[in-house]
């Protein structure tokens, strides 16, 4: 699969069994990583702190929508800035497992002239921090300039200590820059 933007060979992870992983080794790496790594490091790791169940992004015509599920209630995060947000579906395809559908031949007889049928892309991505590991389920909906990215999240109360001391360092790296 073709990497389709700029950077995007830095989202690419791979361990020595030649899975997909995203890992975060430390602040000053994430600094250094293109801007849409970055906001997705960032907005996993946010997740993972506060204990969130999901995370998504919603895209629309002006921008884009950041929200994640804490306790049963939903949660409106800032945007994704705007040279970035049309930037994630592609390094969430490159960073994690996903499978295609392949489309079937069928007919939209209600709705919108000239639709068609989108199905979810949907898969995984995995997350390494502090030497441990955790699967994000991953759904997609290829509709551009709409759809969204969604990220399950399970037992992320385990990752949460780890993910507030990568946060703090990160934080403490960009005060230094």
């Amino acid at each position: 699969m073709p990497l389709t933007y700029p950077g995007a060979a830095h989202v690419r992870r791979t361990t020595h069994k030649g899975a997909r992983v995203l890992t975060f080794e430390s602040a000053d790496r994430v600094l250094a990583e293109p801007d849409v790594v970055r906001f997705l490091h960032i907005s996993v790791l946010n997740a993972l702190r506060d204990k969130a169940t999901a995370l998504e992004v919603r895209f629309g015509e002006a921008g884009g929508l950041l929200y994640y599920r804490v306790e049963g209630r939903d949660w409106e995060l800032n945007p994704p800035p705007d040279d970035v947000y049309p930037l994630l579906k592609d390094a969430v395809r490159a960073a994690a497992r996903l499978v295609e559908p392949e489309r079937p031949d069928l007919t939209v007889v209600a709705g919108v002239p000239g639709a068609r049928f989108e199905p979810l892309e949907a898969g995984w991505l995995t997350y390494q921090l502090g030497g441990r590991w955790i699967d994000l389920a991953v759904r997609i909906d290829p509709r551009e300039p709409f759809g969204f990215i969604r990220f399950e999240i399970d037992d992320a109360a385990e990752f949460a200590d780890a993910a507030a001391s990568a946060l703090a360092e990160y934080a403490e790296a960009l005060a230094e820059e």
